[in-house]
């Protein structure tokens, strides 16, 4: 019995399903979520599509194409093994002369990336660069300093062939998405919510393959995914205070098609443009059948039928496998769908969704205020500093010896 993420990947030959994780990650995430079967029928048959999601040393034969991970994740991967990763940090420590947080933090972030990097490289090397693609997220801290962002973005480029640079969407991001794309170097347009932003995103790929064009760069191993962090518009933005003020009622099917009415239009938008970039559909959510929802995921069933990868979280894999007796299949043709007209009339009347539909809603110096990005930016910081401290409290029971080695501080 195929899964329902085989079931979407077949719905369109371009659709592509990514792991919201290192791969690294997975069979740790596998043994406890078959532990926690209802019984044996449900586990065999969840184990059996497991086994094909993601083969853990044979990337080629998984129905997984790509991986994303970011400061958050990996502060979560390291967290959740602590004793193995605390000795690689002191082996980082002890290779330093004068070791320091932020630079042991570096070696700590690009290791965790570059091993999830080499374990999808297979895949990547099978496939002549159209998968295999691991997303390394920029250090959050410095999303408003397009030097540092580019400086970190060519060390990070430098460990593995497969690593997409995963850049903010804000006013400086894109201007070092221009440079890197100029580079022949792929990139992850992420922390995005609108059609302003990918408007902005599309404006810097154009301008940075025309430069690349020029000065005959390679660009033929070179991908481009723009991210919209879908669950996120809603959950973390200002679309039911902004209801409530108006007297709007906004149901929870409302704020869903808000979220997917963005996504519908960036995808028609590619597909009429023909630009070289494909969205990314990242924080996708169940529905809640106690809040009035009919649907199993309204963000995977109405975007069928797209040319879209979507990344999966290993909390969403475990909710719609546990409850995939609701399924009741996919529309191909779900993604050419319009918005309710009642619904579409309702939401246009929410400024913070009309700007996000609009493609000049917003001027770039606006992405990093617009809501659910103050939100995000404020819990991916947050998970960053954990892994700061983390490495901080390494360095105090690890204090270096006095013959360490010199090597480089950097992430690359």
């Amino acid at each position: 019995m195929l899964s329902i993420l085989e079931q979407l990947q077949q719905t369109n030959p371009s659709a592509e399903i990514w792991w919201d994780s290192s791969p690294l990650d997975f069979p740790r995430w596998r043994a406890s979520f078959l532990e926690g079967a209802r019984d044996e029928t449900a586990r065999g048959r969840w184990a059996a599509q497991l086994d094909r999601f993601l083969i853990p040393g044979r990337p080629t034969g998984s129905l997984v194409r790509g991986v994303t991970t970011n400061p958050s994740l990996v502060a979560k991967s390291v967290l959740a093994a602590p004793d193995l990763w605390a000795a690689e940090i002191r082996e980082q420590i002890r290779c330093q002369r004068s070791p320091d947080i932020e630079g042991t933090f570096a070696l700590l972030y690009g290791e965790a990336v570059g091993r999830a990097a080499t374990a999808m490289l297979p895949l990547w090397e099978a496939t002549d660069g159209q998968y295999g693609w691991v997303s390394g997220q920029l250090d959050p801290r410095h999303m408003f300093d397009a030097e540092r962002m580019l400086d970190q973005a060519l060390r990070l480029a430098r460990r593995a062939p497969n690593l997409m640079v995963k850049v903010p969407g804000t006013l400086q991001g894109y201007d070092v998405v221009r440079q890197l794309v100029a580079r022949g170097i792929s990139v992850n347009s992420t922390l995005s919510y609108t059609v302003p932003q990918f408007v902005s995103c599309a404006r810097a790929v154009r301008e940075g393959l025309e430069q690349a064009r020029r000065e005959g760069t390679d660009t033929s191993r070179w991908r481009a995914v723009f991210t919209h962090m879908i669950g996120r518009f809603g959950s973390q933005g200002d679309l039911p205070a902004e209801a409530a003020t108006r007297g709007i009622e906004l149901s929870p099917a409302d704020v869903r098609w808000a979220e997917i009415a963005v996504a519908k239009r960036i995808h028609r938008m590619i597909q009429e443009d023909g630009l070289p970039v494909k969205m990314l559909l990242s924080s996708l959510e169940t529905d809640d059948p106690a809040r009035g929802m009919s649907s199993l995921s309204m963000h995977l069933e109405q975007s069928a039928g797209g040319a879209i990868a979507y990344t999966c979280k290993p909390q969403f894999i475990a909710d719609i496998m546990r409850r995939d007796g609701e399924f009741r299949g996919f529309d191909a043709h779900a993604i050419d769908g319009d918005v309710p007209p009642a619904v579409w009339e309702k939401l246009m009347r929410l400024p913070s969704f009309h700007r996000a539909i609009t493609p000049h809603g917003m001027a770039p110096e606006e992405f990093a205020s617009y809501g659910s990005f103050v939100s995000t930016y404020s819990e991916v910081i947050r998970n960053t500093r954990r892994l700061i401290d983390f490495v901080a409290h390494q360095l105090e029971l690890s204090p270096p010896r006095e013959d360490a080695l010199l090597v480089s501080g950097s992430i690359g």
